[in-house]
């Protein structure tokens, strides 16, 4: 299989290495390539990669273009025919990719696979969404630091949320020309949720898999600062979306 892996990171250097070295099997296997997009990173990130590992393609930004346009960066020198867009704060293996791209051939319906995401404890996170509308992020908002990403109820079997974050994703890039690119609009959420739902105009299923497993730190940066920056450009983006798909439940 001709893989395509995009990482995204900003000033996230133990992060960024510790994921890159969970997926050094995949980096080096033939037919495999991992593009590593550095968002204006000032803490050294791209010349710790260059140094460890050289068969990472790195795309250096000299800013923080977000999360959509730094994804599309990455997504659009992809050379595979298997996508996979993944968190730099996460901990993968090369079976589990290879699983997901096996998904996606023998189920050409699929549009988008997501495997289960859990904690380094293992619970098992709420990475499987309902409609992000007002009401759920103003019940984030309230709730603050006692908000946990754990799952409720811990799915068994394979199922099709209204969309899978964007922490670990993979599609064909069929799938991505026709129903793509990420919204540039969105500099930091909801863009995974906007392009579930653009994959799905284009009559392909969303699917959530626990067969296959990642361990994923779960970054908070709206909930941890809510009136920074990044809060206020996630709130933009949530307003965008809303305007764009004229709902807000």
């Amino acid at each position: 299989m001709n893989i395509s892996v995009v990482v995204l990171t900003c000033n996230q250097k133990a992060l960024t290495l510790r994921c890159l070295r969970s997926l050094a099997s995949f980096i080096e296997a033939p037919g495999c390539e991992l593009i590593l997009v550095d968002n204006g990173s000032t803490d050294g990130t791209a010349d710790a990669v260059r140094a460890e590992f050289p068969l990472v393609r790195l795309i250096v930004q000299d800013k923080n273009i977000g999360i959509s346009r730094g994804r599309n960066a990455g997504l659009q020198r992809c050379t595979g025919e298997y996508l996979m867009i993944l968190d730099n704060d996460t901990v993968a293996d090369k079976e589990t990719v290879f699983g997901l791209a096996d998904y996606l051939r023998r189920n050409p319906e699929v549009g988008i696979v997501a495997p289960r995401l859990v904690s380094p404890g293992g619970e098992t996170q709420r990475s499987f969404k309902s409609f992000p509308g007002i009401g759920v992020k103003i019940k984030n908002v309230l709730s603050g630091k006692k908000r946990t990403s754990v799952a409720d109820n811990v799915p068994e079997y394979e199922l099709e949320p209204f969309y899978i974050i964007g922490a670990a994703q993979m599609f064909t890039r069929d799938v991505y020309e026709m129903a793509g690119p990420l919204d540039e609009k969105i500099f930091y959420g909801p863009e995974d949720a906007d392009f579930c739902m653009a994959v799905r105009k284009i009559w392909k299923r969303v699917v959530y898999c626990p067969q296959f497993t990642i361990v994923h730190d779960w970054q908070r940066a709206t909930t941890k600062k809510l009136f920074s920056a990044t809060g206020r450009r996630h709130l933009q983006g949530l307003l965008y979306f809303y305007a764009k798909h004229l709902r807000l439940f």
